[in-house]
């Protein structure tokens, strides 16, 4: 009975030492990867899903630059890795500018169902007549 537990204790042992080695290495492999992509002018995403390119780097401090040029600084830690922002592009502009100009709404709901509130609707508001300062 002692032999058994012995052994169990150590399959665990050796499973939990494997599973550690391999989280290090992706933890290392990560970090190599960040490494890599901290070059001025790349982008990179941070833990906080913010992105910039890389204007600067000193020590652990990232300066990031936004696209309208603001800089920020950042631990580099903080960087998940290089990542180019989800920049809308001109085809899904396209797709969605279709799908509205299929949707038709009436302008006034009555008219909609052939009602007409006296023909009031069809008339443009009266605009107030502007007045001159005087001098």
């Amino acid at each position: 009975m002692l032999l058994m537990l012995i052994i169990m204790l150590l399959a665990f042992w050796l499973m939990s030492r494997f599973a550690r080695k391999q989280q290090q290495r992706m933890v290392d492999e990560q970090n190599r990867r960040t490494e890599e992509a901290l070059v001025p002018g790349t982008w990179v995403r941070t833990r906080a899903g913010f992105y910039g390119t890389v204007v600067e780097i000193d020590g652990d401090v990232v300066t990031l630059a936004t696209p309208l040029g603001d800089e920020s600084l950042w631990n580099k830690s903080a960087i998940v890795g290089a990542e180019e922002p989800p920049f809308a592009s001109a085809e899904d502009e396209d797709a969605v500018a279709e799908e509205a100009s299929d949707t038709v709404v009436p302008a006034n709901p009555d008219a909609a169902h052939g009602e007409d509130a006296g023909g009031a609707a069809d008339e443009p508001p009266e605009e107030p007549a502007e007045t001159q300062p005087q001098a």
